[in-house]
């Protein structure tokens, strides 16, 4: 094991429009932008993480950092379903208001992949994706329970 200074893991999510996914990580889920980097192609390939110069956006969300990697070439998209491929397939908000979360994201335009579900009282939750197709759930705990 290793020790660790942070609490928390940063994610990074390659995206194929930076525009689409600020608008909605900034604008409809309300993460802050705390830092746009330019990294060169030869740091990148020497870190052995791909090819090409790259633009990281990191938005913070409490102690986690979200960071959007912005590539010259736009990548293919991937299948987000958790049963079609190995590797991240969803990132998880957890909410103190289910139904509240779910009428903003609905007036923001965002399709939800499901309705709220339930499968005991204490907890709901529900799924959408952002405008790469990424899966994103919502969970709430009752916090009575």
């Amino acid at each position: 094991m290793f020790e660790t200074t942070q609490g928390s893991v940063d994610i990074g999510l390659t995206t194929r429009d930076i525009g689409a996914m600020r608008d909605f990580y900034i604008g409809v889920l309300g993460l802050e932008e705390v830092a746009v980097r330019d990294i060169p192609g030869d740091f990148v390939s020497q870190a052995g993480f791909g090819t090409g110069d790259l633009k990281l956006h990191a938005l913070r969300f409490g102690d986690i950092l979200i960071k959007l990697l912005e590539w010259p070439t736009q990548p293919p998209s991937a299948d987000p379903l958790a049963d079609t491929s190995a590797g991240f397939r969803y990132l998880t908000f957890w909410v103190k208001d289910m139904e509240a979360a779910v009428d903003h994201l609905k007036a923001a335009g965002v399709r939800l992949e499901c309705e709220i579900l339930s499968r005991v009282p204490e907890r709901k939750l529900v799924f959408f994706k952002d405008p790469d197709g990424n899966l994103i759930e919502l969970n709430w705990v009752d916090p009575a329970a």
